[in-house]
């Protein structure tokens, strides 16, 4: 990953940042769609600069800036962002492709996206129908559990391939975990940007 490009979301009276980050993570996700191979992988990664999570409010941020990595400057200015943010122009600062800063990176990061475990109620459910049994015998088993809330930051979309009758327009939450590396380990994106396997450089 030896060049990037830095989209800022800005300051707007018109939408609150949550939308804002909605509204660029969908254009992204249909470019890297654009670019993806026959296993649905990308050659692009991405990192957020402002990523912070806040253990006592169990919260946490992606702040305002995304970074978009790629092997190549020439694989950057083909992703073509400006087209695909052409929209939200009054809203986003993009730079032009710029090579990673070497001597500033600190260190290795995974962005990965995080998969939500079933609710307690759709666990009830679950149970229910593995077992054959009522959904008051399930919930008896479940009376002890705890739910453990999801502390990971997280952008709002909309479905753009599930357009079944119940899910048009189905909003979803897309949680987004970082782990830090000692080394950066090569690899295959998601149309996300986001990968549990390859790195994209911390500066």
């Amino acid at each position: 990953m030896n060049y990037y490009i830095e989209v800022t979301i800005m300051d707007s009276p018109d939408f609150s940042l949550f939308e804002l980050w909605s509204k660029v993570y969908t254009q992204l996700h249909i470019a890297f769609a654009e670019h993806s191979n026959e296993q649905g992988r990308i050659s692009f990664g991405v990192s957020f600069p402002q990523y912070r999570m806040n253990e006592q409010k169990k919260i946490g941020f992606l702040g305002t800036k995304i970074r978009v990595f790629a092997s190549s400057e020439n694989q950057l200015q083909q992703l073509n962002l400006g087209k695909w943010l052409e929209r939200l122009i009054d809203y986003v600062h993009i730079i032009q492709p710029r090579e990673v800063p070497q001597a500033k990176v600190t260190g290795h990061a995974h962005y990965y996206r995080v998969n939500p475990k079933m609710s307690v109620e759709e666990r009830i459910v679950h149970q229910a129908q593995r077992r054959n049994i009522s959904l008051d015998e399930a919930k008896q088993h479940f009376k002890q559990y705890i739910e453990q809330p999801i502390l990971e930051p997280y952008v709002s979309l909309k479905s753009l391939s599930a357009k079944r009758e119940q899910n048009i327009d189905r909003p979803y939450r897309l949680y987004i975990g970082k782990s830090l590396v000692d080394e950066a380990k090569d690899g295959e994106f998601g149309t996300y940007g986001l990968s549990r396997m390859a790195t994209v450089p911390e500066f």
